[in-house]
């Protein structure tokens, strides 16, 4: 019987290219000639395009301090397979507990809990690079991270690169991290205007975008909340941008993105309970355009409302539906994980994902597209 390792490289490539994105790992553990099989382009090529292939949409998950990928199909009529954990992603994240995560272009940065440095990687490639940083402040959990690429009209690369600030009442520190460089540099800090620790940001199209307050001494005029973006090529913080209504404190904001390419943003109102998702019809750093027509507008009959702190979710605009992830609504059931799944026409299926050994561990997920970027 012919061994896989003798196997002409096509059709290695093509028995390969079947293999699950999470088996990879193992895949180039096996042996020399299959590691250096799956780093080449034309395997990366075949095995992407046929992970794409009437594939579900594709999610990297934070759940119980781990890091999975998640795959969803809404068209299944079985609430509870409509989402399925597919394995978990990052090499060695079974040794590390994590407590944030970020994606950019294939890319995963994530923080680790209780560590001085933070972690970018490429999980398909394998590539990864852990980043020394030294907090100035007490609570390094309290600093906000953003992972962008710098855009250049002379070279199809792009330069990745990591931002980390804190703000109190105000901007107290903001660095920016260099793949190219190796190095971290300080940055001249905005004023005005606050990003809470637990606001995660949102990296689309090589830049991030926050949702951001006015400090509370500000009484001049204008809107008191609005989106922040940071220009990864500038290095710099935009002007604010509008929204399409003005929340307060106690609501429920969170950011996600439409095909790589829009906006969208959840709003929940804390005492009518009312539930909203707005999408953009252009975004860029100085400028944003809101479709005048709301994507999804729900009085939540359950009567609950979704975690500031959490509430991280995504839109299918052909199916009319919202997923949110968040915890169960039910107070004797704070360890339970659930996927609520949000139609246009009011109606609420839940799918269970399972228990955390820690209630104060919310479900974060952001939608994940592999990719052969590298980390140079």
């Amino acid at each position: 019987m012919t061994k896989m390792s003798n196997l002409p490289r096509d059709l290695a490539e093509e028995v390969l290219s079947k293999v699950p994105l999470t088996s990879l790992r193992k895949v180039r553990s096996t042996c020399k000639e299959w590691k250096t099989l799956s780093k080449r382009r034309s395997f990366a090529k075949k095995h992407l395009g046929q992970a794409s292939v009437g594939a579900a949409h594709k999610v990297v998950m934070m759940m119980d301090l781990r890091i999975y990928l998640m795959s969803i199909n809404l068209d299944n009529k079985n609430v509870e397979s409509c989402i399925k954990r597919e394995g978990e992603l990052i090499s060695g994240s079974d040794e590390v507990d994590v407590s944030r995560v970020f994606h950019c272009d294939g890319l995963l940065l994530f923080i680790p809990k209780d560590s001085t440095r933070v972690v970018l990687c490429n999980p398909y490639s394998g590539q990864t690079r852990f980043i020394e940083s030294t907090f100035y402040f007490r609570n390094w959990w309290n600093y906000s991270y953003a992972l962008g690429y710098e855009k250049s009209s002379r070279s199809c690369s792009r330069k990745y690169k990591v931002l980390r600030f804190i703000t109190v009442t105000d901007f107290v520190e903001c660095k920016i991290y260099d793949t190219s460089s190796d190095s971290w540099r300080f940055l001249d800090p905005p004023r005005g205007w606050r990003v809470g620790h637990y606001d995660r940001g949102l990296s689309l199209k090589g830049n991030t975008y926050w949702f951001a307050n006015k400090k509370r001494s500000d009484k001049s005029d204008g809107d008191r909340s609005f989106l922040v973006c940071f220009d990864f090529t500038r290095e710099r913080f935009g002007q604010p941008l509008p929204l399409p209504f003005e929340p307060f404190d106690e609501d429920t904001v969170s950011l996600s993105s439409v095909r790589e390419e829009q906006l969208a943003v959840l709003f929940q109102r804390w005492d009518s309970l009312e539930l909203e998702i707005w999408v953009t019809t252009k975004i860029e750093p100085e400028s944003v355009t809101w479709n005048t027509k709301v994507f999804l507008q729900v009085n939540m009959s359950l009567q609950f409302q979704f975690l500031l702190t959490a509430a991280s979710f995504f839109i299918d605009e052909e199916k009319k539906v919202a997923m949110v992830f968040n915890k169960n609504k039910e107070r004797l059931l704070v360890n339970r994980n659930v996927a609520y799944i949000i139609g246009v026409d009011g109606s609420l299926r839940e799918a269970d994902l399972g228990d955390s050994n820690d209630k104060n561990c919310y479900p974060l997920a952001c939608s994940y597209v592999p990719s052969l970027a590298k980390l140079t």
